[in-house]
């Protein structure tokens, strides 16, 4: 993977990583680390940049992260951490990458670990704030989202169901991956399918959150033979679900903020044409009475 930090058009304006420092002082220092620079008044500096390979790793983790791709920019943070546990961009840039997934506790602790190196960092200290913020923006809409749930009643079916229960030689499942940390449990479901008899296909969403043309072509095209399991609620479905008619369609859930369950529900039923087996992922935590759910368990 190679990645750059796009320069501002000024070598002083602040750099586009928002460590809170001069484009010339953070990447745009040739041959130089992602490493604060020395404190005012004399005081030592948190421990200097890593090595090349490593500055290139902050890129490429800089990169995923300007792209959306959080968990890579956070897999990518982690393998500079182990190599420079004291590394104060790396800290902090990767609990900026758990704010942007909204996973506040994380993010708190990563940025008070940055500021542990270097206290009167401006940005950071700035940063911290607005994970607190966040975190109480997220509680008030958790709040009203839950005030509307049960109004989301009637796009789910009345029973609990297995996401691929009824599924049968000949039959079609397409497994469709609308969020981080799924790809073991699709990868499952696939193997079930094929187990009995099915042909599975994985739909998974490039850099952007989109699916592809083609198949999502193959699932605007679905039919009575045919099950859609949507597998996160991160990224939006897309148009298809307007046009599909499956036998089933199921979204299991992973531990996110309740209003993305709902716009995922609003669009897998096709804003109201079908009803949507709700399943819990395995080890998702999301409260998801008093709607009917079934749960998926580890193995």
């Amino acid at each position: 993977m190679s990645a750059a930090i796009a320069p501002p058009a000024s070598r002083n304006a602040p750099c586009p990583c928002d460590s809170g420092r001069r484009y010339k002082d953070c990447h745009g220092r040739a041959g130089q680390a992602s490493a604060p620079p020395a404190a005012p008044g004399g005081r030592a500096a948190p421990e200097a940049g890593p090595s090349d390979t490593l500055t290139a790793t902050m890129h490429a983790a800089l990169a995923a992260q300007q792209e959306g791709r959080l968990d890579e920019a956070i897999a990518l943070y982690d393998e500079v951490l182990r190599a420079q546990p004291g590394a104060f961009d790396a800290w902090h840039m990767r609990g900026v990458a758990h704010l942007l997934a909204n996973r506040y506790d994380a993010a708190e602790a990563d940025v008070a670990r940055a500021l542990a190196l270097w206290p009167d960092n401006a940005q950071a200290r700035k940063n911290l704030a607005l994970i607190d913020g966040g975190r109480r923006n997220a509680l008030d809409e958790e709040m009203l989202s839950r005030a509307v749930w049960p109004r989301f009643r009637p796009l789910v079916t009345d029973e609990p169901r297995d996401p691929l229960a009824g599924l049968g030689p000949g039959d079609r499942m397409f497994v469709v991956e609308l969020g981080e940390r799924v790809s073991d449990l699709c990868d499952r479901l696939v193997r079930v399918a094929g187990a009995a008899g099915a042909e599975a296909y994985r739909a998974v969403p490039g850099a952007d959150g989109r699916i592809p043309d083609a198949l999502t072509a193959a699932l605007a095209s679905a039919g009575p033979r045919d099950t859609i399991v949507a597998v996160g609620c991160r990224w939006p479905a897309g148009d298809w679900t307007l046009a599909c008619a499956p036998r089933a369609i199921a979204l299991v859930v992973d531990d996110v903020p309740l209003a993305r369950i709902e716009d995922r529900l609003r669009e897998l039923s096709g804003q109201a044409r079908r009803r949507v087996r709700l399943v819990r992922g395995p080890g998702a935590t999301t409260d998801l009475d008093p709607l009917p759910h079934a749960a998926m368990r580890d193995d």
